[in-house]
């Protein structure tokens, strides 16, 4: 038989078969098999736009896909959320940055595993406009509510630094989201730090009175995956699956050019559709980045500086970081300097 000459009609065909029976193989060697088991998770979470997809997670059954059977345990905060998760009451909890910080500080045992969204302009102040205040500026002396150790707290510094002030240049009462937004209705505050859907409810409640402040960029809030630290008992494969399930709930948002899935997650927390920043469900949303690193770092010192956590020494924050769930789900989506 006469050797096929490489670039002849046979050749080609040849190529063609092998690729065509070679392809699907290939292709089914990439899909993981479905788990053959199903775990219990409780899943704490706060009813807002950063945990999109979690919601989306359980609306598009995209959990059951990994084997999971999730309970979202619905908090006023992340912060509560956390809380939650460390007195045992959930299994993992998505945190806000600054909650992570005070605990880190105090040592409790956790871990974050993933970010799952970063948002540039999700908290800002709403103030009374019948109490003189227009923009930033004006809060000086002013009676602001926020709550405690939380993120809007932390926003809160940030604005006031911006604009030349320090945290006792205004009167702050701490609180939960609820009573200070009843509270600055009631005109017991002149001004709030706090997020959606707590924003929406006031705009409705104070009508010609509302003022918002807000100052896109000068912090990036990001939600976090947080689970105990593995010598509480966590569960390596439910941690890799709900991360799992996390990029498979970001990947069918993106793809979803109907605004269904968007409508269904506002619905599900209770603000509008245009309320839920594009920045949210995104590609690349589930990460974890240097960025991450740098912005806890930020955090740490104002902590301890503001007196909101009272350890003398400050963490490693990469020691509370456990990229291994991630890394075996999508390591290209792990940028951590390590």
């Amino acid at each position: 038989m006469r050797p096929v000459r490489c670039g002849s009609p046979r050749y080609v065909l040849a190529v063609a078969l092998c690729c065509a029976l070679v392809a699907p193989l290939a292709a089914c060697e990439d899909e993981a098999p479905p788990p053959t088991d199903t775990r219990s998770v409780r899943l704490g979470v706060s009813k807002e736009s950063l945990n999109a997809l979690a919601y989306i997670a359980r609306d598009e059954k995209l959990f059951d896909d990994v084997g999971l059977e999730v309970e979202l345990v619905e908090h006023d905060s992340a912060q509560a959320a956390f809380e939650a998760m460390m007195a045992g009451e959930v299994d993992a909890a998505l945190c806000a940055d600054t909650p992570i910080v005070t605990a880190a500080i105090e040592g409790e045992p956790f871990n974050v595993i993933a970010t799952v969204a970063t948002d540039n302009n999700d908290l800002k102040v709403v103030a009374r406009a019948s109490a003189g205040i227009a923009t930033a500026s004006d809060l000086r002396g002013r009676r602001v509510g926020t709550r405690q150790g939380t993120a809007a707290h932390f926003f809160l510094h940030v604005l006031l630094t911006k604009y030349g002030m320090n945290d006792t240049d205004v009167d702050v009462r701490f609180d939960s989201f609820e009573s200070v937004t009843a509270a600055l209705i009631e005109g017991d505050l002149d001004a709030v730090s706090l997020r959606q859907p707590f924003i929406a409810q006031l705009e409705t409640a104070l009508g010609d009175d509302f003022v918002l402040i807000e100052e896109e960029g000068i912090y990036g809030k990001t939600m976090n995956l947080c689970v105990l630290a593995d010598e509480q008992g966590a569960d390596a494969e439910v941690q890799r699956r709900l991360v799992e399930a996390f990029i498979l709930a970001e990947k069918a948002g993106v793809a979803d050019t109907s605004g269904r899935i968007v409508a269904n997650v506002a619905s599900d927390i209770g603000i509008e559709s245009h309320d839920i920043c594009s920045c949210i469900i995104t590609r690349g949303a589930v990460e974890l980045e240097q960025s991450l690193v740098l912005n806890l770092e930020d955090q740490v010192r104002w902590a301890m500086e503001s007196g909101l956590a009272t350890a003398e020494t400050p963490p490693d924050v990469l020691s509370f970081i456990d990229p291994g769930p991630l890394d075996a789900v999508a390591p290209e989506r792990v940028t951590l300097v390590r």
